[in-house]
């Protein structure tokens, strides 16, 4: 199938266009505040259809800025194009939705009391998604450059070297901020490193600060670990490629990955011609340090869906997919979810047989209810469990969010009071205790 943007004007989206994505600390994951009514049924005039259908999809809301609002399910509706109603004038504010089938199977007509009427220029379209991102470490900022090249004009990527992965461990996110303030020790990430690492292969990291690629490097060496190293700040890439090959000793075989920025245009952090470019220049500066492996752009699978070069370009595609934010999805359909949306993903870049590594997913365990999202430790075990039956076969694809409690964070409303409670099994690292 292929993705179709639509048009969707509705005066109870008014306000959406006010919606903006909040800018917190790093790695935090930004919800809107306000609740976006759920709508009875969306119908859509579509040319592949002999009769009017009921599907369930997930629709991902955005301003008119193209800024993802939020992601619900809703009942979308078919209509034959032959059956097509003439329109009422529409309201001067219009919203984009991306529509995404969350299944091919057809479900009963109910009754309503009120739809939404949408017209498609494509005879399919699907593509799920979450919305919300996650964070990046707390540092300070230096003003973004803005000549960078356009995606047009940035030249193809070589042939990928040897992908990474393989292992039969999932990876795990990591920050190395202790909740008190400050930076972890190289004694507390050994400690750390200590609790977790037999049960993970691919210890993730998202910058260069605190010192983290040498604490986590020796940690890792220690404890039979490979890092997924990140470039946070794309404005510093050569510096960070710097410090990272001083933080490794020049020992590249230990790191599978290397990440440049962390959901930025998702974020509005970056435009899409400015991550591409930042690309291009680490992958450069890190092949002339000495490394070779898998060079990626890591964003929302709602960014990436709208721009699927950033995967095209990357050595694999690396989403971060978080079934937590959509409020229609439970905990038991974590799994399901994020196999899903990676489907999707897949059905957008030029290259299908890409590997997709989803590169945040989980669930809290403590937190407000988001919907049928329920932050739980029951909860949490169930979706990870779901997450982890999807992945099964193939473990290194997926890298869980996050090994320990972040207490460095604060709490939010807009993320349900849970932006400090995703440490797997409810877990603090030692120095938090």
């Amino acid at each position: 199938m292929r993705s179709t943007t639509l048009s969707l004007t509705l005066l109870s989206l008014l306000h959406l266009s006010a919606g903006q994505p909040h800018h917190h600390h790093a790695h935090r994951h930004h919800a809107r505040k306000d609740p976006i009514p759920k709508r009875d049924k969306i119908t859509v005039t579509d040319t592949a259809h002999t009769t009017t259908t009921e599907v369930p999809e997930v629709v991902v809301y955005v301003d008119q800025h193209n800024r993802p609002i939020r992601t619900a399910t809703e009942t979308v509706v078919y209509v034959p194009a032959s059956a097509e109603t003439p329109k009422a004038p529409a309201p001067t504010t219009t919203t984009t939705v991306f529509a995404p089938s969350l299944s091919s199977k057809v479900v009963p007509v109910e009754q309503s009391a009120s739809s939404t009427s949408l017209s498609s220029n494509s005879s399919t379209f699907k593509h799920v998604s979450t919305f919300e991102p996650i964070p990046t470490p707390i540092r300070s900022k230096s003003s973004r450059t803005t000549s960078h090249p356009s995606a047009s004009s940035l030249p193809s990527p070589p042939p990928s070297p040897p992908v990474s992965g393989g292992g039969a461990l999932h990876g795990v996110t990591y920050s190395p901020y202790k909740g008190a303030g400050g930076c972890k020790s190289a004694a507390d990430v050994d400690k750390d490193f200590a609790l977790v690492a037999k049960d993970y292969g691919v210890i993730r990291l998202y910058g260069v600060d605190c010192d983290q690629v040498a604490t986590a490097y020796a940690a890792a060496k220690k404890h039979g670990n490979k890092l997924f190293l990140g470039i946070f700040d794309i404005n510093s890439v050569e510096q960070a490629v710097s410090t990272m090959a001083a933080g490794v000793n020049h020992d590249w075989s230990i790191v599978d990955t290397v990440s440049v920025g962390n959901e930025l245009v998702n974020n509005g952090g970056a435009t899409v011609s400015q991550s591409l470019a930042a690309l291009s220049q680490a992958r450069t500066a890190l092949r002339a340090a000495g490394y070779q492996g898998p060079v990626v752009i890591v964003d929302t699978f709602v960014a990436i869906l709208a721009h699927p070069e950033l995967c095209d370009q990357s050595d694999y595609c690396a989403a971060n997919i978080h079934p937590f934010f959509d409020p229609n999805t439970g905990a038991h359909q974590a799994g399901s979810f994020v196999t899903s949306i990676v489907g999707k993903i897949r059905s957008k870049l030029a290259d299908k047989s890409k590997r997709i590594v989803v590169t945040e997913t989980g669930w809290p365990w403590q937190g407000e209810a988001n919907g049928a999202a329920v932050p739980g430790m029951d909860q949490q075990s169930a979706a990870l469990s779901s997450i982890k039956s999807a992945y099964a076969d193939n473990a290194s694809d997926v890298i869980l969010f996050t090994a320990f409690n972040d207490m460095w964070k604060k709490p939010a409303a807009a993320t349900f009071m849970a932006e400090q409670f995703w440490g797997m099994g409810g877990r603090y690292s030692p120095v938090d205790e």
